[in-house]
């Protein structure tokens, strides 16, 4: 079991605080409300919301 699948239950989307969901296949998360992606870098999902200027 990767650490991905056992914590997902604690991640949530930093845009709309919904829940994730992980896809293997694609190794990423995806927002279940929102639907946005989130890619997974060396076993990190890159959560970081981007600031405006």
């Amino acid at each position: 079991m990767d650490w991905i699948e056992k914590y997902l239950n604690i991640l949530q989307c930093p845009y709309c605080g919904g829940d994730l969901e992980y896809i293997k296949e694609k190794n990423q998360l995806i927002c279940k409300s929102c639907k946005k992606t989130f890619d997974i870098v060396d076993g990190i999902p890159i959560l970081l919301k981007k600031m405006k200027k």
